[in-house]
């Protein structure tokens, strides 16, 4: 299998809702979202493609300050294991150095050990731990690297 990275189109944009639904049910991404990161940031949404199917995509958003936040990195559950979070993960922090980001920042669960140490192993420091993050119960650590 042979899996590339791209910038994402709107072809893209269903399979990335279907993903996200996938994984966390109606708490998802909708495709409506999807469609308006393409429009307002093509250049900070890619997919990743193993041969010729999506199989995973990372979503930035720029920050005050040349900042850029990670807001999400997915992949779908058949193309785990495989290192393509890794090189979605790369990739993502290559094309933010690319366009002037000094720096990009995350929110992660606590519990999610297999991101964190990926985060980790990239250069990424826990910069704050904020309970009710992302709403009540919803704890996360946040990350920072400069790139």
């Amino acid at each position: 299998m042979t899996t590339i990275v791209r910038a994402a189109t709107a072809g893209d944009l269903h399979k990335l809702a279907l993903y996200e639904r996938q994984l966390y049910g109606a708490e998802g991404y909708p495709e409506l979202l999807f469609y308006q990161a393409l429009r307002q940031w093509p250049q900070l949404l890619l997919v990743a493609q193993s041969d010729d199917t999506v199989s995973g995509y990372s979503m930035m958003a720029p920050l005050p300050q040349q900042r850029v936040s990670l807001m999400s990195l997915l992949v779908a559950s058949d193309y785990r294991q495989l290192g393509i979070g890794r090189l979605l993960l790369l990739h993502s922090l290559q094309v933010a150095a690319e366009y002037g980001f000094g720096e990009m920042e995350l929110s992660v669960s606590p519990q999610n050990d297999k991101a964190i140490n990926l985060y980790q192993k990239s250069g990424f420091v826990i910069c704050d731990d904020v309970p009710d993050y992302l709403g009540p119960g919803e704890h996360r650590l946040i990350m920072q690297r400069a790139l």
